[in-house]
């Protein structure tokens, strides 16, 4: 077991004792067990899979951010980061379609390229909306 803690600039989301996390980085999704060498690694949008020391699954949505494995210890420093039991799905489609609007109006390729990024954001946020929906 590991202690996890997953905290963003406003607020803490997960700190306690786990047996395993896998997260979405950039390069692709990185596995943490007990011992695990340090690193630090960029975080992807996508889903932290966090199994607890019960057992039990939980899933967190992330965006950006860092993941840093240190000894016994990680940390995640994630700039969003939510429960995804507690997404509202109807809002997630709501802020999924903005996003595609304010896409399609984009002028230019530097206002369309964040866009993107939004957009992508808004469609797995809604995506893990869906999986938690019918988890329930």
């Amino acid at each position: 077991m590991f202690e996890l803690s997953v905290i963003t600039a406003e607020n803490k989301i997960f700190h306690g004792k786990v047996q395993s996390l896998t997260a979405p980085t950039v390069t692709g999704e990185v596995g943490v067990l007990t011992g695990h060498r340090a690193m630090i690694a960029k975080l992807d949008v996508g889903s932290l899979k966090v199994v607890d020391e019960n057992k039990q699954s939980l899933n967190i949505f992330v965006a950006g951010g860092f993941l840093e494995v240190n000894s016994n210890k990680v940390t995640v420093l994630a700039d969003t980061a939510e429960n995804i039991d507690e997404i509202a799905l109807d809002q997630a489609i709501e802020a999924r379609k903005k996003a595609q609007e304010q896409l399609e109006k984009a002028t230019d390729h530097v206002s369309a390229e964040a866009l993107k990024q939004e957009l992508k954001v808004m469609m797995m946020r809604e995506r893990l909306a869906n999986i938690a929906k019918y988890r329930q």
